[in-house]
């Protein structure tokens, strides 16, 4: 008789009867876990029925975490009576919006919810079910809850419609908070991105759209709002492949970031990480070969690349301070989040929003230090220009110096070349004058005239440098000289008019004015008795330039060619030098008009 009583008291202790919790209209914001008893399925094929002849355990937790247990199933067990005397209206909150299937047993009535079975008219982040209590009715609720992939963590909270639809709201408000400064900083980074194109900036906004991804779909927000049914059943099959999207994205960037690609080991390791991880995920998709426990081996990656943070801030890398402020908040709430998740923590009522903290700390911190790092890479720019600019300065004025000391040389030697060429045309033409001397007939003398003013032509030029130095040459100037020499060997009267409207080139100058000469000294021959009229143009048009020299003298028959050398060297100078065409009309004189392109 003592052992009988001595069992039934230690079945009180440990299996204690689920009691009625007493509710009224005013009632709400209440746990409904402490005051529940729960059963673990471990096979997930019991039907109400059967579990309403099972024993239950009483519950003393506010949330319920089963971890990732694709086989087993939490039912929950709960008594709810109306202590008032007309009905009322409950809302029940499932607080969690990731668990793919829940049932909500209300005597004959059962209502399907959860991730992978959203209804159309719920509007609330986290699944609900209505309670309706006839006055001073006792009722008896199961819910039984069941996740394939994701983790079940259960909390119940019973709450009145209007305090239910203003915690919603706020929750909702705090949601798209989260993911407006996300945004904000996915475009801010964007358009710097886009001026700078530096792949830290690349890896970055990837990170974030990894970081808005994740988020919308563990915070429920991708399912209510973006995807259907069947979306939300893929979504979660392979949720892994968003996970390993996140870890390769952190990888690029910590690479990219702190430039680990001059500590060959580290970055050895994280290039191995690259390959593994979506490897792993991939493998874990809708548990084919692991199941969502995998996630234990990625948490090392979180230590991984805090070490390459305090590595590369300790060879040099100063950004790396913000980068490992970041990574730590973050990396507590991945561990804090991850062993809740795999059961191993039941602390969620104090770290709900630890994660989005953590995160928008996080995306600041590394704005800021992607801004900072654009400073230092400025910096060490300016600075590189300043180096550069000093030592081409001073390199510019090395060559300077040595450019000056070899045109001044150069310009020595050009001085005296013309000086020697100058005394060189003055003792042939000193020679010729000579021979015109002792010329025994006039048709001697004549030619030797000829030949002294063609060397002449070439020695004002010559004159002119000499005098001008680094001034431009006027043509017009050397046209006179060459035509006032002409006409001292001739006893006649004529007029020369000029009308130079273009100044030459000295390579072209002295092929024009050998062409002046001969053209000029036929005029004086054979174009005037007495006294007559030469007209010299040079002027561009277009294109081209074109030189006209024209007289009023009595002209000649054209078939007649008076002086053949004079006129060979003529079409020699037109043709071959100045690469151009020559034109003779005899109207009333003769004028002949040389062309040639600029």
């Amino acid at each position: 008789m003592m052992k009988i009583k001595t069992i039934f008291i230690l079945l009180l202790l440990i299996i204690k009867p689920t009691w009625a919790l007493d509710i009224d209209s005013n009632s709400s914001n209440l746990d409904l876990l402490p005051v529940s008893s729960i059963y673990i399925d471990s096979t997930h094929t019991l039907s109400k029925e059967i579990i309403e002849t099972q024993v239950f355990t009483i519950n003393t937790q506010s949330i319920l975490t089963l971890g990732f247990s694709p086989n087993s199933a939490l039912w929950i067990k709960f008594t709810l009576k109306n202590r008032s005397n007309q009905s009322i209206k409950k809302v029940l909150e499932y607080a969690n919006p990731l668990t793919e299937e829940i049932f909500f047993f209300d005597g004959n009535r059962t209502i399907l919810e959860g991730t992978w079975h959203i209804a159309k008219k719920r509007f609330s982040i986290n699944p609900t079910f209505q309670i309706i209590l006839n006055p001073y009715e006792e009722r008896t609720f199961y819910l039984k809850a069941h996740s394939t992939i994701s983790t079940v963590i259960a909390q119940l909270i019973l709450w009145n419609a209007n305090d239910f639809t203003q915690k919603d709201s706020k929750q909702k408000n705090l949601v798209m908070l989260f993911f407006t400064i996300l945004m904000t900083l996915l475009l801010y980074n964007s358009f710097i991105y886009f001026f700078t194109k530096d792949r830290a900036y690349l890896y970055y906004i990837l990170y974030l759209s990894a970081i808005i991804m994740n988020e919308s779909t563990y915070a429920g927000v991708a399912q209510l709002y973006l995807l259907s049914s069947y979306g939300s059943v893929l979504v979660t099959q392979y949720i892994m492949l968003l996970v390993a999207f996140m870890i390769v994205t952190i990888i690029l960037f910590t690479r990219e970031f702190l430039q680990t690609t001059q500590f060959k080991k580290l970055d050895f390791l994280l290039k191995s990480v690259l390959y593994l991880v979506p490897i792993l995920s991939l493998l874990s998709c809708n548990n084919f070969l692991f199941n969502a426990n995998i996630i234990v081996l990625f948490l090392p990656i979180g230590g991984l690349v805090i070490f390459v943070g305090f590595y590369a801030f300790f060879h040099g890398v100063k950004e790396a301070q913000f980068y490992i402020i970041g990574w730590s908040m973050v990396l507590v709430a991945l561990i804090v989040t991850n062993l809740q998740t795999l059961g191993i923590l039941n602390i969620n009522e104090y770290v709900k929003y630890m994660n989005d903290g953590a995160f928008i700390s996080e995306a600041f911190l590394f704005s800021i230090a992607l801004a900072h790092r654009i400073k230092i890479t400025n910096d060490k720019l300016l600075s590189f220009q300043y180096n550069e600019q000093k030592r081409l300065e001073k390199l510019v004025s090395l060559k300077t110096q040595e450019l000056k000391a070899s045109l001044e040389k150069e310009e020595l030697l050009y001085r005296e070349l013309n000086h020697r060429v100058k005394n060189n045309f003055q003792m042939i033409l000193s020679l010729i004058k000579l021979q015109i001397f002792k010329a025994s007939t006039p048709l001697i003398k004549e030619e030797l005239t000829t030949i002294k003013d063609r060397i002449n032509s070439i020695a004002h030029l010559y004159e002119m440098l000499k005098i001008k130095g680094d001034k431009p040459l006027k043509s017009e100037e050397y046209f006179q000289n060459i035509v006032d020499n002409i006409k001292k060997g001739f006893d006649i009267k004529v007029t020369i008019t000029y009308e130079i409207r273009y100044d030459l080139p000295i390579d072209k100058l002295i092929y024009c004015g050998l062409i002046l000469n001969e053209l000029v000294t036929n005029s004086f021959k054979y174009a005037f008795e007495q006294e007559g009229t030469v007209d010299i143009a040079l002027y561009r048009e277009e294109d081209s330039l074109y030189l006209t020299i024209k007289d009023n003298g009595k002209g000649y028959p054209p078939a007649n060619k008076r002086d053949s050398l004079g006129l060979t060297i003529i079409e020699t100078l037109v043709h071959k030098q100045l690469l151009g065409k020559m034109q003779i009309h005899i109207l009333k004189g003769v004028e002949n008009i040389i062309s040639w392109k600029v």
